[in-house]
């Protein structure tokens, strides 16, 4: 039997030095407070009375959309994770779960956490839209906290193969950790759950890594959505020219909103009723761009931000589609 490979710890960075006395007051009274919310509810915190895992659970809470407790536990539902200036959407059907890219590296710990708050402990699949660092910098971390039974990767005989050292670590983890992977290829079909995941394109012959990404759509009950990771204009006119593209009720905003993206006539022929855009704040590329902003104004889109909204779910429920948000700012509901 082989040997199971040691997971690596790694050491969590704070951005702020505080002192051992102002920590200690900061979880005395948040343990406190945490107690008297459950005291209040009535919760017995299990079997066992209040646990350590409820305290900690309860920490996580504020990083989660709010609401997102109605979501039934066998629901569709589209999450896209808070990453900063980059990407990573988890697609959910029921208790089955595609991650679809995975941030950079400065977003490991918020990408980890969110899994972890979510219990996910297996992914079904694994996507890599493209090998750019704001894509696969956290890719490796999550390879080695979750069970991962497939890769799905970019086309690479397209370009030039990729030699960053941050793309041959995550090559290295799916080897040594035996894991499937299986090239895009325009007609695949993936099971998720109820749902399915299919590759409609897989990018164009280029020098960009951005347009090897993958047209993805996710087709679940009562929810339908499109991904082109960072898919430029090259790529929607040749999804366009050679795919019958489907209407989507959530788009997955191509490039982080940039104006190389994000074509009238591509969204004119998805039509999403949602366009979620996932970047930083106050992000020095001007993302999301005023032209794109305005293309998903003429295609009657609501938009929603990471970099405003933190995390966004959109989840089908029976009165239609829902969104929760970090912030708590902004739901809303549509007819399916």
């Amino acid at each position: 039997m082989a040997k199971r490979r040691k997971r690596r710890t790694r050491r969590k960075k704070y951005p702020i030095r505080i002192t051992p006395s102002q920590g200690l007051v900061f979880l005395l009274t948040a343990f406190c407070l945490v107690i008297g919310l459950r005291l209040g509810l009535g919760g017995q915190g299990g079997e066992g009375g209040f646990t350590w895992r409820d305290f900690y659970d309860a920490l996580q809470v504020n990083t989660m959309p709010q609401g997102l407790e109605e979501v039934p536990a066998d629901g569709q539902a589209v999450h896209f994770i808070d990453v900063g200036q980059a990407d990573a959407t988890l697609l959910q059907s029921g208790q089955e779960y595609c991650l679809v890219d995975a941030g950079e590296a400065s977003s490991e710990e918020a990408l980890l956490s969110y899994l972890d708050a979510m219990g996910i402990t297996r992914l079904k699949l694994l996507v890599m839209t493209h090998p750019h660092a704001d894509h696969i910098g956290s890719m490796q971390a999550v390879l080695e906290h979750v069970q991962v039974e497939q890769v799905l990767l970019p086309d690479f005989d397209k370009a030039p193969y990729p030699t960053t050292r941050t793309f041959e670590r995550v090559m290295d983890t799916i080897e040594q950790q035996n894991i499937p992977t299986v090239t895009a290829e325009p007609g695949q079909e993936f099971t998720i759950g109820e749902a399915t995941l299919s590759v409609l394109a897989n990018g164009v012959e280029t020098d960009n890594y951005n347009n090897l990404s993958q047209v993805l759509f996710f087709r679940a009950p009562g929810l339908r959505v499109m991904l082109t990771g960072d898919g430029e204009t090259e790529v929607e006119e040749d999804a366009l020219a050679h795919c019958e593209l489907p209407q989507a009720d959530v788009f997955k905003a191509a490039h982080h909103g940039s104006s190389t993206s994000n074509t009238l006539s591509f969204l004119q022929a998805i039509r999403p009723q949602y366009v979620v855009v996932s970047c930083g704040k106050d992000n020095s590329y001007g993302h999301p761009n005023q032209e794109a902003l305005q293309n998903y104004a003429m295609v009657g889109a609501q938009v929603l931000r990471t970099d405003e909204d933190g995390s966004v779910v959109i989840a089908a429920t029976e009165d239609g589609l829902q969104c929760y948000t970090a912030s708590g700012g902004q739901q809303a509901d549509s007819a399916a």
